[in-house]
């Protein structure tokens, strides 16, 4: 696991004399109102955005909407090789680097109907909070920087990434770091809705699990290895785990497939397993665990018919050699992580946020675009947009966009707490070392 660990230049009253200057400044006031006015926009952008299929890997039509917005709020984005969009605004070249980024992908199908259906101040649809709200924001963070000429000291790079959910596997905030980790100094992911500040990463590993066996008939080759029978005895096995309560670790089976009759042996299943972990260690000693399951499960297997075998009435109706064999493919795998909640970047976003009288929560770790860099050792942090939303991941996600401008504002301190406001604040979040 990675642990970063930070010094504040500034102590906590100084910090908050620093934002409660940015906050109160004329500049800000205006950005401020800005925000609130143009709210109506943004839920309407919301919806424009969320009735684009977006799920991973197929997020590139979403991708050139969002591009185009970036654009018409007079920035100059760009779309790399895997569809991440985003576009710089420059500071005064004496800060450092942020990146904001909301998620441009979902976890439905191209296949799911989006409807939407709007209740007073609550709006019904598929994604519409997770996180299309993100992105709405993000476009109506950029309008208001432009709109009330804030100059920031530091850089700001703002924009929408691909890959978070499911088997993205975190692709979008890979590519780009990969591209760009020595120019970043710190990262704000802004998914979902709430006033929320996660600050860790709970780390992931997911694998394709897929057994094979000869095939046959269930009758005429009763004694033949099952390849569904080596996967139930895998999940048995698998379910009788045991796992610590802290740091949380959790293991689960989440699809299964395979067969091809009920009269039928069959030759090939698979499933998928999604195990996850706050420490590091933990991961990785339940996953030699889920590896020794299917070991064993694979081995009972072939063994179970040993008696069958040996019928003189069975030497002709199958080959007494088949065996189960089994294919262990890793499909994702997303980096544990671990900062103090006092340290910078944490420190400065929850002080804009209760500038904003706000209060705030927090989550020590969660499975997040912000997992990257935080395991790449860049402060990073993801944080909730206004608004609220629940039955998140389901085809009756809702949204409740009352007050939700106070979440873009609160976002807006914090971006300029952490890079500064020229000729008003300077930056809390510190340059790296690089």
């Amino acid at each position: 696991m990675i642990f970063l660990s930070y010094t504040n230049r500034k102590d906590g009253s100084h910090m908050k004399e620093a934002i409660q200057t940015l906050i109160t400044s004329d500049k800000m006031a205006h950005a401020f109102e800005y925000l609130k006015q143009d709210e109506a926009h943004t839920i309407d952008q919301q919806i424009e955005l969320v009735q684009i299929s977006s799920f991973s890997p197929f997020e590139e039509k979403r991708a050139i909407r969002f591009k185009e917005l970036l654009t018409e709020a007079d920035l100059d984005p760009v779309m790399d090789e895997v569809h991440n969009v985003y576009a710089h605004i420059h500071g005064t070249g004496n800060g450092p680097t942020l990146y904001v980024s909301a998620h441009l992908d979902t976890v439905f199908p191209p296949e799911t109907p989006l409807p939407v259906k709007r209740e007073g101040t609550k709006i019904y649809a598929p994604g519409i909070g997770d996180d299309t709200r993100g992105l709405a924001e993000i476009l109506t963070l950029a309008r208001a920087i432009k709109e009330s000429g804030l100059k920031p000291v530091g850089d700001i790079i703002i924009g929408g990434n691909v890959g978070e959910e499911g088997l993205g596997d975190l692709r979008g905030m890979r590519h780009f770091f990969s591209q760009n980790a020595d120019k970043v100094d710190g990262f704000i992911s802004v998914d979902g809705a709430g006033c929320l500040i996660c600050h860790g990463g709970t780390g992931s590993h997911r694998y394709e699990v897929t057994f094979r066996g000869p095939g046959g008939h269930s009758f005429g080759a009763f004694g033949l290895v099952n390849p569904i029978f080596a996967m139930g005895r895998a999940i048995s096995y698998i379910s009788e785990l045991r796992t610590p309560r802290e740091p949380k670790t959790t293991f689960s089976v989440g699809v299964v497939n395979g067969g091809t009759s009920i009269n039928a042996i069959a030759y090939e299943c698979s499933m998928l397993v999604d195990i996850r972990s706050n420490g590091l260690k933990e991961l990785e000693e339940l996953d030699a665990k889920l590896q020794d399951c299917i070991k064993r499960a694979v081995k009972d297997e072939n063994n179970r018919w040993e008696t069958e075998r040996s019928y003189e009435e069975s030497k002709d109706s199958f080959d007494h050699n088949g065996r189960i064999t089994v294919e262990v493919k890793q499909i994702g795998n997303r980096p544990a992580g671990s900062q103090p909640k006092d340290c910078e970047i944490v420190s400065a976003a929850a002080a804009a946020f209760e500038a904003c009288n706000e209060t705030v929560e927090y989550e020590s770790a969660g499975s997040t675009d912000a997992n990257i860099p935080i395991s790449l050792g860049i402060p990073a942090i993801c944080v909730g947009g206004g608004g609220k939303g629940g039955a998140c991941h389901s085809v009756d996600e809702w949204y409740d966009s009352k007050d939700a401008y106070k979440g873009s504002q609160r976002v807006l301190a914090a971006i300029f707490a952490l890079v500064g406001l020229d000729g008003v604040s300077e930056p809390l979040l510190s340059r790296r070392k690089k």
